[in-house]
């Protein structure tokens, strides 16, 4: 059932969330650092980590799960509700272009919901 995409959806966000957190944060701590206290991508890492406490690297999680929570459970959510639509009343399958169907259905249901709005 949809609800059961969406669910998985949500959780894909989060997981997804959590790992890459960590490195999205050093990515942007390596963008601002102009006065050169950083000497690459695994001593920013450390340093964060020691002078600021290892849950700094998680800082700004709240809205990027939300955001990927959002993205992923409308995704699948809408591609499964989506295929349903476009099952064959007799066969009770998707063909190859209700599938394509779908999936850009969902896709722009996705951009249009949850990214641009994010991303502004």
């Amino acid at each position: 059932p949809p609800y059961v995409k969406a669910a998985a959806g949500s959780l894909g966000g989060v997981m997804e969330a959590c790992c890459l957190q960590p490195i999205d944060v050093v990515k942007t701590r390596l963008q601002l650092d102009r006065a050169g206290a950083y000497r690459g991508i695994a001593h920013c890492g450390t340093t964060v980590a020691r002078a600021e406490g290892v849950p700094a690297l998680w800082k700004g999680l709240t809205p990027f799960a939300t955001h990927l929570t959002l993205k992923y459970a409308l995704r699948l959510g809408s591609n499964a509700m989506l295929q349903s639509a476009f099952k064959d009343p007799v066969t009770g399958k998707v063909s190859a272009q209700g599938r394509l169907a779908s999936g850009f259905g969902a896709g722009v249901l996705e951009a249009l919901v949850i990214v641009t709005p994010f991303e502004v």
